[in-house]
């Protein structure tokens, strides 16, 4: 039996991907490439993963509304009953808050 992803997961993998390239970037030379751009990068991957956790904690990323989840033998896809995650909302805060502060670093830098 084959797992199947939903959208969320997808979504979620991608982005933790995008944000390990990051952070590595962040600890190499290339970092002051970046410039003032980690901050608000930060801001859009927090608002991400708040707005996905949203839509799973509405039952709008549901995978049975998604089309998984229908003909299981009869059990609900794992996204169908798992709703919000209170750990990726904590982290999302917490990246949220370091982008903002990141944010107005650079700026009071750049001045």
């Amino acid at each position: 039996m084959a797992t199947q992803s939903d959208p969320s997961s997808l979504l979620m993998a991608a982005l933790g991907a995008v944000v390990i390239v990051h952070g590595a970037l962040l600890l190499t030379p290339s970092a002051d490439r970046l410039g003032n751009t980690s901050g608000p990068l930060m801001v859009a991957y927090a608002a991400i993963m708040l707005l996905n956790q949203t839509l799973l904690g509405t039952g709008m990323m549901d995978g049975e509304m998604m089309g998984y989840g229908g003909m299981n033998g009869g059990a609900m896809g794992m996204s169908g009953s798992m709703g919000w995650d209170p750990g990726m909302v904590s982290l999302a805060v917490l990246m949220l808050v370091s982008g903002v502060i990141m944010a107005r670093n650079g700026r009071a830098e750049g001045m």
